[in-house]
């Protein structure tokens, strides 16, 4: 018999009613093998008298009758450990994130040099709060992961889902918990960002993060947001779906108007439909000529912020300090003619407002 198909479990039940099925005490017919009794070493006429709640079962049952295990361990093995507490409403991020997960709850894990060094293990574990409805019966439809994705000293937030430096992608569960490893594997390991992530969200969640390893570390947030930001929406149509960046018509794509008076950090985001490709730049105008914006950008303007290869769904430039002047913000999607309704997002360090050219 082979005892790996067995597992010896702690009842919490123990005072109510124990397992009553195969290889049970009262199971006489199932322990009737000896040399299965004597590898194990199982009394039968001592657990008979005696419920600990402690019962062998065949990982077949296991399979069948349980959901899931909560298994006990000692976090006293991590000399390094860090909890902390937070809430997630339903109003940050996309309820859908398969393309944007930069407004997810985002931190970011940088290990000692020691962690680095010595090669250590990390464990992440998100704890989801369980409401009274869930305690009640009610059918969870909660499903919570973590990815861990490779960062810098400069802990940007991350944007993209499954990008080049995912070290891991989690999977969705509806479990309560969800427990992650990683070992260190290079220098390059010192900063690693956790992003939250749930499937089709649909409520506000509470959870707990605690992160465990065997050298010391730190848990902190990502970069925080540009403190000034301003959203405008438009629409593709047939007047102005003019196609990709190198198109003959490409400044006659939707195009916004912005005056910098001073210094500022800008950062460009936009959203569409997943169908969709896009991509947003700012244009240096070079020359201000509120009365010719389109033909200005055509001749004398240099890209200041561009978010790069065509993406579906989402798209984000990186941050960066853009000198005073005028510029042109223009949205675009790769295949020319495609309609659609869009959203930009321009964030600043100072209040700037964008205009839509005709």
């Amino acid at each position: 018999m082979n005892t790996s198909a067995f597992e010896l479990i702690p009842s919490a039940t123990a005072s109510l009613q124990g397992w009553k099925g195969r290889f049970s005490p009262q199971d006489s017919i199932s322990w009737q093998n000896t040399a299965l009794r004597s590898e194990i070493g199982y009394d039968a006429e001592l657990a008979s008298k005696y419920d600990d709640g402690i019962f062998w079962i065949s990982w077949s049952d296991v399979l069948r009758y349980f959901q899931n295990l909560q298994l006990s361990w000692n976090p006293a093995l991590f000399s390094c450990r860090v909890t902390t507490h937070d809430y997630w409403p339903v109003s940050q991020g996309p309820r859908n994130d398969s393309f944007n997960i930069g407004e997810n709850p985002q931190y970011v894990l940088e290990l000692s040099d020691a962690a680095v060094r010595k090669k250590a293990t990390v464990w992440i574990l998100i704890s989801r709060h369980v409401t009274k409805q869930e305690q009640d019966g009610a059918e969870v439809n909660d499903f919570l992961t973590i990815h861990l994705v490779r960062n810098s000293k400069q802990k940007e937030r991350v944007w993209y889902p499954h990008g080049p430096n995912t070290l891991v992608n989690g999977a969705y569960t509806n479990n309560p918990h969800v427990l992650v490893r990683y070992d260190v594997s290079s220098p390059t390991d010192q900063y690693i960002s956790l992003v939250l992530s749930q499937h089709n969200k649909s409520q506000d969640m509470s959870y707990t993060l605690s992160c465990y390893c065997t050298e010391s570390f730190a848990l902190g947030r990502p970069e925080k947001d540009l403190r000034c930001t301003s959203d405008v929406s438009g629409r593709w149509t047939a007047s102005n779906a003019s196609g990709p960046v190198g198109n003959p018509n490409f400044f006659q794509n939707p195009m916004y108007l912005v005056d910098l008076p001073r210094e500022a950090t800008l950062q460009l985001r936009c959203s569409t439909v997943k169908s969709s490709a896009v991509n947003i730049m700012l244009v240096n105008l070079q020359k201000a000529d509120s009365s010719n914006i389109r033909s200005i950008a055509k001749k004398y303007g240099k890209i200041a912020l561009d978010s790069g290869n065509y993406r579906h769904g989402f798209t984000v430039t990186e941050r960066k300090k853009i000198p005073p002047g005028a510029y042109a913000i223009i949205v675009s999607t790769f295949t020319p003619g495609q309609f659609g309704v869009y959203s930009i997002k321009l964030a600043s360090s100072a209040p700037v407002e964008a205009r839509a050219v005709p």
